[in-house]
């Protein structure tokens, strides 16, 4: 109970910001704050924390006498300091990052603040175990934060998607439901103390050189926090119990992947190489083959024969829609490629297909986009039908609404094949497999009749 008031007077001190300071009476400190990769941390809280008499009461302190939060490109600058010498932290109020950038108090360096004087140039790394705001998992609980330190062997790239999978670490327990977390997360909470710890689902051709917790190799043990005994048995009062008693030792260490990348084989075809936008833990294929997305947000395809290939990065649990690009291959990489947002992929994207005859279009070139109109209406009367939707590809998540005159439009399509459906409300419904290729379709569907006919 004396850790959780602990942890509240710290959060009310957050916004509290300190004692009042006369003008031109307190000083200043700037710097930048970066991610463990390099980048700018951005909208991360940076606080000024009274330099404690002990480093032990460090648990119980509210002594913040300056917040700020970074901006876009990672400075934060906390003004109207008290003098006197303090930690510069940041991150989550539970589990912060001291300049220079450890996680251990011990460690960090005290700066001092003087009347009317700017300390600038505090520039640190945020651990990775300090990211976030909370210390509860996804169902409120609290636990464990363990920082995840994913590297490939020789510094290529982390995938997030390869040989048509999804590589995750995995945390079960006995008789227990398992946690998935994904290789470019830069930390998990663990609401049990103990844990066995798996890689699964790695790509073709990756392996597995490491999997450590500071000493532990968890490859042969079982992920235990030290001072923390089996908690196979404990009820889940008992567990938040503990969790509250047991020191925050386990912040401080990082559990670190490290995989070897598959080795260099000489393929016929190209590479066809881009960058997805936004969320990047998700599927992408070539003409039905599957390529690799990476943590650093690009895609990459080797091996890829001439001809007008269709990409499609189909659409992720988090309601991004599917993106893609129709392009033509000649014998030359292609990188840089962008990939655009359409209105919904086609069937089955990951069944192998052929590359289509390039035609009349260049190595490189890119083909746009093509629509599906249609009119639906009444099988017998021939009047249209207003009252209804359009559904492709039985995702009813994505509907397209009929005009007053029973018309429909779905643009930005890829090539490929589509089951149109039109669902007349309170009438019926009637479907048509619909096969794009570089033109814009029309179709014709009548419900309650003898059916629709197709025309191009």
């Amino acid at each position: 109970m004396g850790r959780m008031i602990a942890f509240v007077l710290l959060v009310s001190a957050l916004f509290a910001q300190g004692v009042p300071v006369l003008p031109n009476q307190g000083g200043t400190v700037a710097g930048v704050l970066r991610t463990a990769a390099g980048a700018p941390a951005v909208g991360v809280r940076v606080a000024a924390l009274a330099l404690p008499e002990a480093i032990k009461d460090l648990a119980s302190s509210s002594s913040f006498a300056g917040l700020g939060e970074t901006d876009a490109a990672g400075r934060y600058r906390l003004e109207n300091i008290a003098p006197g010498r303090y930690y510069i932290v940041a991150g989550r109020v539970d589990a912060p990052t001291y300049y220079p950038g450890t996680v251990r108090p011990a460690e960090g360096t005290v700066v001092s603040i003087a009347p009317g004087v700017t300390v600038p140039g505090v520039d640190f790394v945020l651990n990775n175990a300090s990211v976030g705001r909370a210390s509860a998992d996804s169902s409120g609980n609290p636990g464990w934060v363990v920082g995840l330190l994913v590297r490939v062997e020789g510094g290529g790239k982390v995938p997030l998607f390869a040989s048509g999978r999804f590589p995750v670490l995995r945390f079960t327990r006995m008789n227990a439901r398992q946690i998935d977390a994904a290789l470019n997360v830069p930390n998990v909470t663990l609401p049990y103390p103990d844990y066995r710890v798996t890689l699964e689902d790695l790509p073709e051709g990756y392996s597995l050189k490491s999997l450590t917790f500071g000493s532990l190799d968890l490859k042969t043990s079982a992920l235990q926090f030290a001072g923390v005994t089996n908690s196979a048995n404990l009820t889940p009062a008992q567990v938040v119990a503990l969790v509250l008693a047991t020191p925050p030792a386990p912040v401080g260490q990082s559990i670190s992947v490290v995989l070897t990348p598959p080795s260099v084989q000489s393929t016929r075809g190209v590479r066809v190489v881009g960058r997805i936008q936004g969320d990047a833990r998700r599927s992408i294929y070539i003409s039905g083959n599957p390529g690799a997305i990476y943590s650093d947000g690009t895609f990459e395809f080797v091996g890829v024969p001439q001809g007008r290939h269709t990409i499609v990065s189909l659409d992720t649990s988090l309601g991004n829609r599917s993106l893609g690009a129709s392009l033509v291959v000649g014998d030359r990489d292609l990188v840089n490629v962008e990939l655009e947002e359409v209105a919904l992929a086609p069937a089955e994207p990951d069944r192998p297909t052929a590359p289509a005859a390039a035609g009349t279009h260049l190595p490189g070139s890119r083909i746009p986009t093509a629509s599906i109109r249609g009119r639906v209406v009444d099988g017998d009367t021939h009047e249209p039908f207003n009252a209804g939707k359009v559904v492709i590809n039985s995702n009813y998540s994505v509907t397209f609404s009929l005009n007053d005159d029973g018309r429909f439009e779905v643009a930005k399509l890829l090539p490929g094949k589509y089951v149109v459906e039109a669902i007349a409300f309170g009438i019926g419904t009637v479907s048509r497999e619909v096969t794009i290729d570089e033109q814009d379709v029309s179709v014709d569907l009548s419900i309650g009749g003898d059916g629709g006919g197709l025309r191009q």
